[in-house]
């Protein structure tokens, strides 16, 4: 008598189940699916480091450039802030781009151009005249930007066209994590760097080097989607449309009006917006927070500060693993994206809000780190819900995103430095709380199983 293995209780997370799904199951006389959609999403991961090696590294080389080009405090604001407003403004049109011209040659295009905006950061010294340097490094800054923010709705595209619908959470949560971890790593790499040149300059044109040779790597090898790669088998490409929304043939244009129409993909954005209207605090504001308000000793202050992101790395993929767990396991797709965000911006709106009544340090410590993991929960589905309801226009939709949680940076940014500066840190934390809640209750529109090809919402 044979031995057959008893299915997991009925809410019990199955290991093998996340493998099967992820890596795909094959009928007993049909033809074993090749894995190159691994070796994909492995290039996409390796890239999205590379977007934050890059931006977190000049963050870490700017007080020595301040320092080396004599530049002063509001000169440097002036430098964060192009990026910030660029990287915000070009997200849609790099986004859309993607969807109209295909990923391979654009996303080869952007990061060539903003390592070599980076490495060009270099050159500073070659021009004459202070002002000019000025203006030489905020025109690099400002490219820097519109390279950069055409990166991860491309990203959020080639997830649509190569994963499995069931696995698109799994594969954003990698993608988050990897660019947590080189924002995490780029620091402890640079400042031996700095030492050991005895300059910036140098490390600058490494960081601009590792760009390049991802470049020379995936644009001889990648193809838009797997009908066009030859090493992809039929079975793959089974797998990968399994469950996919019909896609329409040809050059692709966008479906503007379905996409105003839309009511998730509205209610996407929002929650995406509201979330990075208080999560940017996290990259931003924290630091100065922690050491000119809480009074915190510089070790503390570098602690606080990097366990959040630390923390961040964990909840990025888990989060993913979860969504996908969800629809296998309920078969609803829109439920299987909405409880992690909706939950997870809920409970860190209640996290961060109850920092405003914590005087210990630990205690404070574990709010926040709870605040940015829950944050986190929610970016492999928010990603993956783009893929979900965007499809063929999931370039554009991730653009539309991430717009709006730059917008919001960059006003909760003013905000919080007008509240700072005039003696209300309380009311930061107040509405960056109430930021957290709407994003929980955006969340609760979007619905991932209407793609933008079905009929209107």
């Amino acid at each position: 008598m044979g031995c057959r293995r008893a299915p997991p209780p009925r809410g019990r997370l199955d290991l093998s189940q996340l493998i099967e799904g992820f890596a795909g199951t094959t009928e007993k006389t049909g033809e074993q699916p090749t894995r190159v959609r691994f070796v994909v999403l492995a290039s996409l991961c390796a890239v999205s480091l590379v977007t934050y090696i890059d931006r977190v590294g000049f963050a870490t080389g700017a007080p020595y450039l301040k320092k080396d080009l004599g530049l002063s405090d509001e000169q440097m604001g002036y430098l964060l802030s192009t990026f910030f407003w660029a990287y915000g403004g070009f997200q849609i049109l790099g986004g859309w781009l993607g969807d109209r011209l295909g990923s391979r040659h654009l996303l080869t295009i952007l990061v060539l151009g903003w390592s070599l905006t980076t490495g060009a950061l270099a050159l500073v010294v070659y021009v004459p005249g202070f002002q000019a340097q000025l203006w030489y490094l905020i025109a690099l800054r400002f490219l820097f930007g519109v390279f950069q923010a055409g990166g991860f709705p491309v990203l959020s595209r080639i997830n649509a066209d190569w994963m499995p619908v069931t696995t698109r959470g799994m594969s954003q949560g990698l993608i988050w994590m990897s660019s947590r971890i080189g924002g995490a790593l780029i620091p402890l790499a640079l400042v031996p760097m700095f030492a050991a040149f005895g300059t910036w300059r140098t490390p600058f044109w490494i960081l601009a080097g590792v760009g390049v040779v991802w470049c020379t790597a995936f644009w001889p090898w990648f193809r838009d989607t797997p009908e066009e790669m030859p090493q992809a088998n039929a079975a793959e490409r089974k797998l990968i449309t399994a469950g996919r929304a019909h896609r329409a043939a040809g050059a692709y244009s966008v479906p503007w009006s379905r996409l105003f129409a839309s009511r998730s993909a509205w209610c996407l954005c929002l929650a995406y917006g509201f979330g990075g209207f208080a999560s940017n605090f996290f990259v931003g504001w924290l630091p100065t927070y922690l050491s000119d308000h809480r009074h915190l000793s510089d070790s503390d202050t570098k602690l606080l500060t990097s366990l959040p992101l630390a923390f961040g790395v964990v909840a990025c993929i888990s989060g993913g693993v979860l969504s996908d767990w969800i629809i296998r396991r309920t078969g609803s797709r829109s439920w299987g994206r909405r409880i992690n965000g909706s939950i997870g911006m809920a409970m860190a709106a209640a996290a961060l809000g109850s920092t405003v009544w914590v005087e210990s340090v630990p205690l404070l410590a574990f709010l926040l780190c709870l605040t940015f993991v829950c944050n986190d929960v929610a970016m492999g589905p928010a990603w993956a819900a783009c893929a979900d309801i965007g499809e063929q226009a999931a370039g554009t939709l991730g653009g539309a995103m991430n717009m709006m949680s730059n917008i919001g940076g960059a006003v909760s940014a003013l905000v919080a430095g007008y509240l700072f500066g005039h003696g209300h840190p309380s009311w930061v934390f107040v509405i960056f709380s109430c930021c957290y809640a709407l994003a929980s209750l955006s969340w609760l529109g979007v619905d991932a199983s209407k793609p933008l090809t079905a009929a209107t919402e």
